[in-house]
Formats: structure tokens, C-alpha cells, sequence
């Protein structure tokens, strides 16, 4: 299983998308082996247009949602300590997908340099793909 980051869905919902990208998601998908969480699907519908919103919701269909556990939410917060005492600020919604992934013990599948970030500095169990 690997967790699709909201910058690799945002690469396979795009028309003139990296196809690299999208063929790589593309091959999650079709294996049965992408995976979700909420604050990926919070970040796709939020950035969405209403045309968009529908694609979102079907693809989302093709994957296991990891639920955002009370787990999730103190790993969160552990690894944010941690980076702010490293002088490291990124995106919260990148901690909380990186949280999911440590918490399940999968992969991130992103192509986003904040998972590098989050991964040397204190989510050294961090798997980024």
C-alpha cells in the first residue's frame, strides 16, 4: 500500500498532467494499492473547482482511506515539535499526511520537497517514493 500525497493526485487530475505521474498513480490504482487519508481528500476538495469536485470523489473510490486516528494526531504534533525545535516550518497538511504514513507504516508516494524536510528532520522513518 502507498499513500498518494495531494501533490501526486494534483499531477494525475490534471488534463496536461506529468504523465510520469500519472502513470505511476495510475499503476497504484490499478493494483489496488493506493491509499488516502482525510487530509489528502480535505486538500483535493478544498483546491477543487465544482467541475472537479466529482473526479476527486470517484478516485477516491479506488482506495483504502486510512482514517486520521487520535494516533495520527499525536504523531502530528510530536514530529511539528520537533521540527519547529529544528527551525524547520512546513505545511501543516504535510505533517498530518506524513503523520498517516509513519502511523500506518507506508510509503508516501509525493512530489512535494516538504516530506524530505519532514523525513531529515525528525521523520527518519519516513518512506518518500
Amino acid at each position: 500500500m502507498t499513500l498518494i500525497d495531494t501533490s501526486a493526485w494534483i499531477e494525475f487530475l490534471r488534463r496536461a498532467g506529468n504523465p510520469d505521474v500519472k502513470g505511476r498513480v495510475a499503476a497504484y490504482l490499478d493494483a489496488g494499492q493506493a491509499a488516502v487519508c482525510g487530509p489528502i481528500e480535505f486538500e483535493l476538495l478544498t483546491g477543487a473547482r465544482p467541475a472537479e469536485t466529482a473526479d476527486i470523489h470517484t478516485a477516491m473510490t479506488f482506495c483504502t482511506m486510512f482514517e486520521f486516528t487520535s494516533d495520527c494526531w499525536r504523531r502530528a504534533a510530536d514530529l511539528e515539535r520537533t521540527l519547529r525545535g529544528n527551525g524547520i516550518t512546513v505545511p501543516r497538511d504535510d505533517i498530518f499526511v506524513a503523520s498517516a504514513a509513519l502511523v500506518y507504516d507506508t510509503p508516501v508516494y509525493c512530489r512535494d520537497a516538504h516530506f524530505e524536510l519532514i523525513r531529515a528532520n525528525g521523520g527518519n522513518k519516513l518512506v518518500t517514493i
